[in-house]
């Protein structure tokens, strides 16, 4: 056995954290055991113990505890590149651990792993910059860790090979700083006059590139109270430098105009985006006028003139319909600082959907706040919006406001032309979530919505409720199908041959059939083929004669009663 053997009685009384298995003290003692084993100087006991948990990580249940002890044993700096590579494979088919308190850390520690990054071991490297990563999620570490690495790669004897390491940590400590709330409740020292003076100089020194002292004054910039100061000795030295030197200071200079970034989104993804700087015109290579704002707060952007935008006010952080591309929208990002613009690409690396997700709460939840009708064009730009947010969003708003007519022409949409609750209500048929019930359920009980014309002859609202029981049943779905079953209202109206036409009663009552694995056909349903419907992925059926319904119905009852049964 090599360096992990010391650390089983480490792994054993590690503590227990939330939701852990029931056997948590027997399931640790079998892990700590494996970890040994995995650094065992036999291959055959080396393979055993990595098949043996390659079996555990395969139990999802076991996944949030697996996370959390293969992090306690990565975050050390004594673990071997062998045990290392193994656990970093398996654990990328396990869950983000859950966050766990660093704790006291000293400064010793702190300076200790800042030189491990250096190490002559590969494997001390890769463990120091495991345990600084997980260290940067205590808002306290932050800064005094990149404080540390800055300090490091400022040393001249750092080679260029001990220093990929070092940055890289320090560019994900910096990340950490500039997008969390490291400043609150840390905050850096003060920085005199002198200081700032003495790095300026240091910048525009002939022969030297400066770059200790530009990343401290990019830092001191994202220090919101430092800006104006910095910015005025900035044009003060701007106004007597030339040539490199000047370069160097107008691009710090340059940090401290207001900007903003235009991002365009399409099929639920960011595809592009443009960054702006306000009051500046900016043409980019064949367009034919320059995108122009010349004001930009929190809520609102003026456009003064732009390609694809018309001039006038925009909202900002919210989405709105591209005027030429159906479905597409644009998301408009006000950077009014220098924070705000460094950390901007870096919050816009998450996932996507995270991202939509907020973006899609607060377009909806302005709307539920005016309120208001919805235009065509934002109609049809919720499908580009988080279907679970769009489907929480509707429940609300069926109860909030009046359903209203679209025009009577333009290209068809579901169905035909129908009135704008009936196109948040194919949306919600198409990907809606349970999320939108009980409030569809009840606007359909209070009758909201605007009857089927010939121009629109599906009714959506029953459609929508019906698709999201089949696929992202609520609750309670289960008794409002058993509600439908008695109905023999068509989902589709003026139609020439109605008794062909899909039924609510029948259709709910095979989508209660199927739920409880039992087959419509069996009980009478006859299949009802529609093009909309078939198009949604909704089985439409109606009943074959009274006879049909009764025997649906009686057996719901059968199951109602064994449901009671003690």
């Amino acid at each position: 056995m090599r360096i992990l053997a010391v650390m089983l009685p480490l792994l054993l009384s590690a503590a227990p954290s939330g939701g852990e298995p029931a056997d948590v003290d027997r399931l640790r003692s079998d892990v700590a055991r494996l970890m040994v084993e995995l650094d065992s100087d036999s291959f055959e006991v080396r393979v055993r113990a990595a098949k043996r948990l390659e079996e555990m990580v395969a139990k999802p249940e076991l996944g949030p505890f697996l996370a959390a002890e293969f992090r306690r044993v990565l975050v050390r700096t004594d673990v071997s590149f062998e045990v290392r590579k193994r656990l970093n494979r398996l654990r990328r088919k396990l869950p983000k651990p859950p966050a766990e308190p660093v704790g006291k850390v000293s400064p010793k520690e702190l300076d200790e792993l800042v030189l491990q990054l250096a190490d002559d071991s590969y494997a001390v490297r890769l463990g120091a910059a495991e345990r600084l990563n997980w260290m940067f999620g205590d808002p306290k570490l932050v800064y005094p860790l990149m404080e540390r690495l800055k300090r490091r790669l400022a040393e001249a004897g750092l080679t260029t090979e001990s220093r990929r390491p070092v940055e890289a940590v320090w560019r994900r400590a910096r990340v950490a700083w500039l997008t969390g709330d490291a400043v609150g409740t840390n905050s850096p020292p003060k920085v005199s006059d002198e200081q700032i003076e003495r790095w300026l100089d240091d910048l525009v020194r002939p022969g030297r590139p400066g770059e200790a002292a530009e990343r401290e004054l990019l830092d001191l910039l994202a220090r919101d109270e430092y800006v104006p100061r910095l910015k005025r000795m900035l044009s003060d030295r701007l106004a007597r430098a030339a040539g490199g030197a000047a370069a160097r200071l107008q691009a710090l200079l340059d940090w401290t105009k207001p900007a903003m970034a235009a991002e365009f989104w399409q099929e639920r993804r960011c595809l592009g985006k443009q960054h702006l700087l306000v009051g500046v015109p900016s043409q980019s290579p064949g367009a034919t006028r320059p995108s122009h704002f010349d004001r930009i707060d929190d809520r609102v952007a003026h456009c003064v003139s732009g390609n694809s935008l018309s001039p006038g006010d925009y909202p900002v952080g919210e989405a709105f319909p591209h005027p030429k591309v159906e479905g597409a929208f644009f998301h408009l990002v006000n950077l009014p600082t220098p924070r705000r613009r460094m950390a901007y690409p870096y919050s816009t690396e998450i996932d996507d959907s995270k991202r939509l997700t907020a973006i899609s709460r607060r377009t909806l939840e302005r709307v539920l706040a005016e309120p208001r009708l919805l235009s065509e064009s934002e109609l049809v730009m919720l499908e580009g919006l988080d279907p679970a947010e769009v489907s929480r969003f509707a429940g609300k708003y069926f109860l909030l406001i009046d359903d209203g007519s679209t025009a009577a022409t333009g290209p068809p949409r579901w169905g035909g032309r129908p009135s704008r609750f009936g196109m948040i209500c194919a949306r919600l048929a198409i990907d809606g979530t349970k999320d939108a019930m009980p409030g569809l359920a009840e606007a359909i009980s209070k009758d909201r919505f605007m009857p089927p014309t010939a121009r629109a002859p599906y009714k959506l609202h029953l459609i929508a409720a019906l698709s999201i029981a089949a696929r992202d049943p609520w609750p309670r779905a289960d008794d409002w199908l058993a509600g439908c079953v008695e109905s023999n209202e068509p989902l589709v109206e003026n139609r020439g041959d109605s008794s062909s036409s899909a039924q609510l009663g029948a259709t709910a009552a095979a989508i209660l059939l199927r739920r409880h694995d039992r087959k419509p056909t069996r009980f009478g349903l006859l299949p009802a083929a529609d093009p909309l419907l078939n198009q949604i992925k909704l089985d439409g059926y109606r009943f074959d004669g009274e006879a049909a319904r009764k025997k649906v119905e009686q057996w719901w009852a059968g199951e109602k009663d064994m449901k009671k049964a003690p």
